[in-house]
């Protein structure tokens, strides 16, 4: 057994979760490291609907370019068949921006392989690596530092960490070792094909969906940039199918049985699996200085595509607060990434339950007309986009008065400004980086910002006809007041993560770094 120099995080499972964790921390100057227990890199689509607010977080991560090139067509068109296989519906999905104003469309189909080598790809411009082959075992925590035992082939290293992250999948042995309950159920009839391969025979300009039967939908989606096509189909209740038996022939006949469509041909496999339904959420985040984020803390059915999304926004939570509890910061800060993220958790569960359920009609027009309605924002359970999530309440979040429209633990919304020479400025361009923004309205003097564990820029805005001093926002056309609702002076303050911490009208010199000094002294109104 080997001991390896210490770092500060080390992050089991390098999945889009643990990417994107490892990409906020290092990008902060947190030294990470990152093991995945398999010998090479997934490939397949797997997860593949980037929703908006996760493409918020790729912009600032500065990748979404990048995977934007790999996106498959915006546009894409779904044709719906009933039990005979006519037609029902064919209906443009995933193109309409999810609320006014917002810069992503609502939904980017990248498959999973083009999103974790985009997320590798940025890592490595931090000079951390992917470590393959490494089967975290067990760890032990002691002396405040966690030493955890992880296997590279025939050797054992111990790896001293200040914190251990489990981003390792609903499996997650961090979790099980840490002693955390992973609450639910696990629906033991509800079994879907997945995977990519090779199809011949059917119209490529477009994704079939054939809704009726038992169990749910079947749909066949090309992905051109992989070359292949994404294939999922319900498994019957009483099918005793071995996951590790499934194969080529096991997908043409559940196609057979279930659509009976002559010519149409498969082959090349990329990526086959059985997917177990499981609806399970653990009771807590964190166990000392051991914390889960992703499919470790939360499973559930995949209507609605939020897994892959929801976990992105677990570790874009998690990577500013224990970076900067690393620099000193009071410990109670990262008690709030419990705090924030378990509800959102647990609605996710119950809204994707609900929404599967909702989705499993037999008449294959209701069904697209389901299926149409929430990614057209009229999801009657939860917004897939996840733009509205929002962190009122919370402990971090500070509400001054009632003299603007946002509110503390809202996403702090996008705007179109221009600078000192007329060039157009959204508001994100100056959120962007692993800083917190002071946005002011107004000619009122700003607070200080001082904090000592992290940057603070502060950017005046405004309002067209007044006089700009260097590095002023003009809002030429009155978007960012109205975004944000302030008709006066306004004073916002917004998180690394996009959301306000603090936010009114009428302020005093210190209200802001008191809040950054002393965090969990949030509250409605706390300085009426």
């Amino acid at each position: 057994m080997n001991a390896s120099a210490a770092t500060e995080v080390l992050i089991v499972g390098a999945g889009p979760v643990g990417l994107v964790l490892a990409c906020d921390l290092a990008r902060r100057g947190v030294a990470v490291r990152i093991v995945e227990r398999a010998e090479a890199f997934q490939v397949g689509t797997r997860a593949r609907g980037v929703r908006a607010r996760t493409q918020e977080v790729f912009e600032d991560l500065g990748v979404l370019d990048r995977l934007v090139a790999h996106a498959e067509a915006a546009t894409g068109t779904a044709r719906f068949y009933d039990a005979a296989g006519n037609v029902v519906r064919e209906a443009v999905m995933y193109d309409a921006p999810p609320v006014p104003g917002a810069p992503y469309p609502g939904s980017l189909m990248v498959g999973q392989q083009f999103t974790e080598a985009v997320l590798r790809e940025r890592l490595a411009s931090f000079g951390v690596k992917v470590e393959l082959g490494g089967e975290f075992v067990d760890y032990e925590e002691e002396d405040g530092q966690v030493t955890a035992s992880v296997r590279f082939g025939g050797r054992v290293e111990e790896i001293r960490a200040r914190y251990l992250v489990g981003c390792d999948g609903g499996g997650s042995t961090v979790r099980k070792r840490a002693g955390i309950s992973f609450l639910g159920e696990t629906w033991e009839r509800q079994r879907m094909l997945f995977g990519n391969l090779r199809v011949e025979g059917l119209d490529d300009s477009v994704a079939h969906l054939w809704g009726a039967g038992p169990g749910g939908m079947l749909s066949l989606a090309p992905m051109p940039k992989s070359g292949t096509w994404f294939f999922t189909a319900p498994l019957p209740q009483e099918d005793g199918l071995d996951p590790a038996a499934v194969s080529v022939e096991t997908f043409a006949e559940a196609f057979a049985e279930r659509v009976g469509l002559p010519g149409v041909r498969f082959s090349d496999p990329v990526y086959l699996s059985v997917y177990q339904v499981n609806i399970r959420m653990v009771d807590r985040y964190r166990e000392g200085r051991v914390l889960l984020a992703g499919d470790a803390a939360h499973v559930h059915a995949p209507a609605g595509g939020q897994g892959m999304n929801t976990g992105v926004q677990d570790a874009y939570n998690l990577g500013w607060k224990l970076a900067r509890v690393l620099r000193g910061a009071p410990g109670a800060l990262l008690d709030t990434y419990e705090e924030e993220r378990l509800p959102v958790a647990a609605h996710v569960l119950a809204s994707t339950t609900a929404r599967g359920k909702y989705w499993s009609g037999k008449d294959a027009a209701e069904v697209s007309d389901r299926l149409v309605g929430t990614f057209a924002g009229r999801d009657p359970f939860s917004d897939v986009s996840q733009l509205s999530l929002g962190y009122r309440g919370s402990s971090l979040a500070r509400q001054l008065d009632e003299g603007i429209g946002v509110r503390a633990g809202d996403r702090a919304p996008d705007a179109v400004c221009t600078d000192q020479s007329g060039a157009r400025v959204r508001l994100f361009e100056r959120f962007r980086g692993p800083h917190a923004t002071l946005l002011v309205f107004g000619d009122r003097t700003a607070p200080e910002a001082v904090d000592r564990f992290g940057e603070v820029r502060t950017q005046r805005v405004r309002a067209q006809g007044e006089p700009p001093a260097e590095g002023d926002l003009v809002d030429a056309d009155g978007e960012a007041r109205e975004r944000y609702g302030v008709a006066g002076d306004g004073l916002v303050l917004v998180r690394p993560d996009g959301y306000i911490a603090l936010a009114g009208g009428d302020w005093d010199g210190d209200v802001v770094s008191d809040h950054l000094a002393h965090p969990g002294r949030g509250g409605e109104c706390a300085n009426p």
